[in-house]
């Protein structure tokens, strides 16, 4: 028994499959980013009083050389002060990435089976 390797063709093959993981690794990447964003803004723990805290809360993802950083940031200077004072009452941030986080991974798993 014998068999040919084409060498070309797997380099093609390997090479078309880093682009494709690399393009739906950044579109989850997206994806994950307006969940967060929008499960933020749906479960915040303060009442508006302006909304533009709840207005300026902004999930982001970008490459970071070959990794995906997913971001997700007040817009408001004092989104810090809900996020530290008051024993961390009105924190949206840190509860909104611990609650989601599982999922994410869940679904990075689907992405690089």
């Amino acid at each position: 028994m014998s068999f040919k390797w084409k060498t070309n063709t797997i380099i093609t093959n390997l090479s078309e499959l880093d682009v494709k993981t690399k393009a739906a690794v950044g579109l989850y990447g997206d994806t994950v980013a307006k969940k967060l964003e929008a499960s933020a803004k749906a479960n915040k723990p303060w009442t508006d009083r302006t909304g533009r805290a709840k207005q300026s809360l902004n999930g982001d993802s970008e490459w970071a050389g070959n990794k995906v950083r997913v971001s997700l940031s007040h817009g408001v200077d004092y989104g810090i002060w809900l996020e530290l004072c008051n024993e961390g009452k009105y924190a949206v941030i840190m509860p909104t990435i611990n609650k989601e986080a599982p999922a994410v991974m869940e679904g990075l798993k689907k992405i690089l089976k």
